[in-house]
């Protein structure tokens, strides 16, 4: 009987197999056709997904391009290309093209148009909307919100408004009371974020009304009302250079100053209209490309693999009251669970790459990997507005999603991102994350019991430009302090030249830090702290911080800083190295920069806290100012060999010379032997 059962479920699944189809859907093709022969394909992608069958599969032709959203309501389709494999990848596109463009004034063309266009692209060149300053920054003297009440009624809520004070508004040329009013202002409300918000009213002694309110910080504090930057975009006035756009909703009007001289009519100019490219559960997704979509270019649930597609120009404006809102290349449901995303190309989004939003209680394990993600909200104040915009990898919930081999680079936020507990980071390569803001990390978590290893941190710089009197504080790893997390693992990382910190520990406990390399960043190599608002005196973390290089390259950097209330746990077998003074370990009574702190030798660390490391070990290199030392880093996943010239010595004080070899994804730092 057995034998019976086992017989008759291999013969319904062989079954099911053998009556898989295939249906190919080209430009050229009739949505009258079958589809299931190359020679008479359908048309288009919404026909294909009403015809499938669990078990399906859709071939779009490359080289085609289909402006369609489409959600496959059947589970257990696969949506691939077919065709000549140098041709280009099929193309999913949310964008419509504009065409019948005429001579308007100075170099402006205009055009009519049915639609309504979020963002405009000429050539698949994102065009900017007309502004000022045409570069650079306007910037706030005063700032502060209209009062509005805990139970405000949504009449009151729709009353609440921000002032923004702004002499400098008073020299623009048209400048009057109202001028202002209908443009949005894209302001850098706070360090780790922007808005998108309406003029609603204009003083012209350069008082500035916009609409809505603030989320979060929702009141200047320690003067931190000066100096934010902000430009005003979206009026016709302001359409004054090449690459410059601007819409005209009540006459449905494109204007475009094109760029480089150009007729638009000898350019593909297209605006992205579609809220979404393709939604698709318990399926696959292989060799397509994403374009243009406003929210979601792919959205996936279930049990679902996405490999070797491309995702570019995804995302929209959203105003303040739209939390959340922005775009994503990439969007899970809340279902998704046993997932891989892999060997993707996620280029110039404006907001979030990946976007991962999975039942926190599932347990399974999905995979992130060997992804590039490049350049991900790297626009000032295109990519939404509020916190956690901007990211390139996103783990909003989850659980034991494994982030991992992926190369991320140039992010305005945050390289990844972590929300929830129990998720993996690991062997991951993220350059220039924090391009556009600040108070941040290339890895930062807002959780506990985060793995975080073997990841090459480069450049997490910190964007200030746009920024009032702010820290920089743009670390490479950063566990959150706004909740007592714990047990997050920290081992072998590499994190060279931060704006902030190296690593960032504030308010955890019972965390692993080991084995990592932090060299050259600005402030510390490693900092912890307790959490200030509680004034904790004498907490015990119980951390155990082992076999790490805390490297000060530059005079004005330190190694180790640590607010002296608190006991942190084990030390053991660090290097603590800052070769123009043997003061190099700091403490104080608070954040760094907010009060006074005190510098000690190793030796004066050791006498004053027990818990100080017993076996420290610090530089071969004499004081002198001058730093000899080179760092090597092998970012590939082979073992690599890098030849040496000259002499040299590790931090041991051992000789090295002629090369040395570095296992995957790990770094040395040598110090060249002057003597």
């Amino acid at each position: 009987m057995k034998k019976l059962s086992i017989y008759l479920i291999l013969s319904l699944l062989l079954t099911s197999f053998a009556e898989a189809r295939i249906f190919y859907v080209s430009n050229s093709g009739n949505d009258r056709n079958s589809g299931l022969e190359k020679s008479a394909p359908l048309q288009t992608l919404a026909k294909a997904a009403t015809q499938v069958s669990p078990g399906d599969v859709i071939l779009l032709r490359r080289g085609d391009l289909f402006r369609e959203s489409v959600k496959i309501t059947s589970r257990n389709i696969e949506v691939k290309a077919y065709g000549n494999e140098k041709d280009p990848l099929p193309i999913i596109s949310g964008s419509v093209p504009i065409t019948g463009f005429k001579p308007y004034q100075g170099g402006i063309y205009v055009a009519q148009t049915e639609v309504i266009p979020g963002y405009l692209f000429a050539d698949n060149k994102l065009m900017t909307i007309a502004r000022y300053p045409n570069e650079g920054w306007l910037r706030t003297t005063y700032w502060e919100d209209k009062e509005v009440p805990g139970d405000a009624t949504p009449e009151q809520l729709a009353r609440a408004s921000s002032m923004i004070e702004c002499p400098e508004l008073t020299s623009h040329p048209s400048n009057a009371d109202d001028f202002w009013v209908g443009a949005n202002i894209r302001w850098r409300h706070h360090s780790w974020w922007f808005e998108t918000r309406e003029v609603v009213d204009y003083d012209a002694a350069g008082k500035l009304h916009v609409d809505d309110r603030s989320y979060g910080v929702r009141e200047p504090h320690k003067g931190a009302a000066k100096g934010w930057g902000f430009y005003l975009d979206n009026k016709l006035e302001l359409l004054d250079a090449p690459g410059e756009w601007y819409f005209d909703q009540a006459t449905k009007r494109v204007y475009l100053y094109p760029p480089e001289g150009k007729n638009p009519n000898d350019m593909l100019i297209e605006g992205s209209v579609l809220s979404t490219g393709l939604s698709i559960a318990d399926g696959v997704v292989q060799q397509v490309r994403f374009q243009h979509q406003q929210d979601i270019g792919l959205q996936i649930d279930g049990v679902s693999v996405v490999q070797y597609c491309e995702f570019e120009g995804i995302g929209r404006d959203a105003k303040v009251s739209e939390r959340g809102a922005g775009g994503s290349a990439l969007q899970t449901g809340i279902n998704i669970r046993k997932s891989r995303v892999s060997h993707c190309t996620f280029r110039n989004n404006f907001n979030i790459a990946i976007h991962w939003r999975q039942n926190p209680n599932d347990t399974t394990s999905s995979v992130i990997e060997r992804n590039l993600v490049q350049n991900s909200g790297v626009v000032d104040g295109y990519g939404g507005s509020g916190s956690w915009h901007a990211v390139a990898i996103l783990i909003a919930t989850g659980r034991n999603v494994h982030v991992q081999y992926n190369k991320i680079e140039k992010s305005g936020y945050v390289g990844i991102l972590f929300g929830t507990d129990g998720n993996f980071a690991e062997y991951n390569i993220i350059k220039n994350a924090m391009h556009t803001l600040n108070d941040g990390g290339a890895i930062y978590t807002n959780c506990s019991r985060s793995t975080i290893r073997y990841n090459i941190i480069l450049n997490t710089l910190g964007g200030l430009e746009s920024s009032g009197a702010w820290a920089n504080i743009s670390h490479g790893i950063w566990p959150e302090f706004l909740r007592e997390y714990r047990e997050t693992i920290i081992e072998y990382n590499t994190i060279v030249n931060s704006g902030g910190d190296g690593i960032f520990l504030p308010n955890n406990y019972d965390c692993i830090v080991r084995n990592n390399v932090c060299y050259n960043n600005d402030r510390y190599q490693f900092l912890m702290i307790g959490l200030e608002e509680r004034k904790q005196v004498n907490v015990k973390q119980n951390h155990l911080i082992t076999g790490n290089v805390f490297y000060a390259a530059d005079p004005t950097q330190n190694t180790f800083y640590f607010d002296d209330r608190n006991d942190y746990g084990t030390f053991k077998d660090n290097y603590f190295c800052k070769p123009s003074s043997d003061q190099l370990i700091h403490e104080g009574k608070s954040w760094p920069g907010m009060g006074r702190s005190t510098p000690f030798t190793l030796m004066e660390w050791q006498e004053k806290f027990s818990w100080s490391d017993p076996t420290p070990k610090t530089d071969v290199q004499k004081v002198s100012g001058e730093d000899n030392s080179a760092i090597l880093i092998n970012d590939s996943e082979q073992t690599k060999e890098f030849r040496l010239s000259g002499n040299w010595v590790n931090l041991d004080g051992e000789p090295v010379s002629g090369s040395v070899t570095l296992e995957p994804f790990t770094s040395i730092i040598l110090v060249r032997d002057v003597l």
